[in-house]
């Protein structure tokens, strides 16, 4: 098997099955690569999970032909593409499929919008406020509303070390002056659970996950009860058997329980600071 499909640290035989039908039908598989290339994902959702993947595995070697035009560093390619077995194991643990069930995700990181620097992933974006922010925030907000921004996502299965965080934001801003020095942006923004400012006294101010929060400037929130759900509890489980074996969990399942929702928090942080 290529060395550029090994790197990716999946399951071979899963792989291999993708990759045959790709060699079935390689004219269909040359037009699904065009879409991902220009991150159109649309044309793809009606394919099966394991079509899906071969998509994204047909694309991915002209991908590392663009990273080689840019000069980008083979381990960030590595790492931002790391991203396919993540959301292969979420298929299987959310639908009990082998494949890809999320491509409209990868199509962002096959266009290149995305790319995963350390421990977190940064994706080309524009600058908003969710709903119900405060609005003592957003006037102290200095950045205008569709501005140019760098959004943050936190891949899950990974430690959220503070220092790591801290040190992807410094290589993140080496990283686009380099490499996108015509993308002018005066920020990073995220959409999380992990901002919520409840969690200090759930979890106490030692928590990474609090450390994490403090790091942005809190704007509005948005109900998202069910992406939050599973992020604390998993897929596939059902409520009656959500074992709250630590404090987060706690938390979730009481507010759960009282009908509450769970809210996911925007915030921003400067480029520089």
């Amino acid at each position: 098997m290529d060395m550029l499909y090994k790197n990716l640290n999946m399951d071979e035989e899963l792989i291999s099955s993708a990759l045959e039908l790709c060699n079935a039908d390689k004219a269909c598989f040359e037009k699904y690569k065009t879409y991902l290339l220009n991150g159109k994902s649309e044309k793809l959702k009606k394919l099966s999970a394991l079509e899906k993947l071969a998509a994204v595995l047909y694309t991915l070697p002209a991908v590392y032909g663009n990273y080689k035009k840019h000069d980008i560093p083979e381990d960030i390619f590595f790492d931002t593409f790391s991203d396919i077995k993540v959301w292969c194991d979420n298929a299987f643990e959310q639908y009990g499929v082998k494949g890809l069930v999320n491509i409209h995700w990868l199509a962002k990181h096959l266009s290149m919008k995305i790319f995963k620097i350390g421990r977190l992933q940064y994706e080309f974006s524009k600058f908003a406020i969710l709903p119900h922010a405060g609005i003592k925030n957003v006037l102290k907000c200095p950045y205008r509303l569709g501005e140019k921004c760098v959004t943050l996502h936190i891949q899950q299965g990974e430690k959220l070390d503070t220092r790591r965080c801290f040190d992807s934001l410094k290589s993140a801003n080496a990283f686009f002056e380099k490499y996108f020095p015509d993308y002018k942006y005066r920020c990073y923004t995220v959409i999380t659970w992990l901002l919520n400012p409840d969690l200090e006294n759930v979890l106490g101010s030692d928590s990474n996950i609090v450390k994490f929060g403090k790091m942005f400037t809190l704007l509005g929130r948005a109900p998202d009860s069910d992406m939050n759900e599973r992020r604390v509890f998993g897929y596939k489980k059902d409520r009656e058997n959500y074992v709250a074996d630590n404090a987060l969990r706690r938390y979730v399942l009481d507010r759960i329980n009282k009908g509450k929702p769970l809210y996911s928090y925007n915030g921003f942080r400067p480029k520089n600071k």
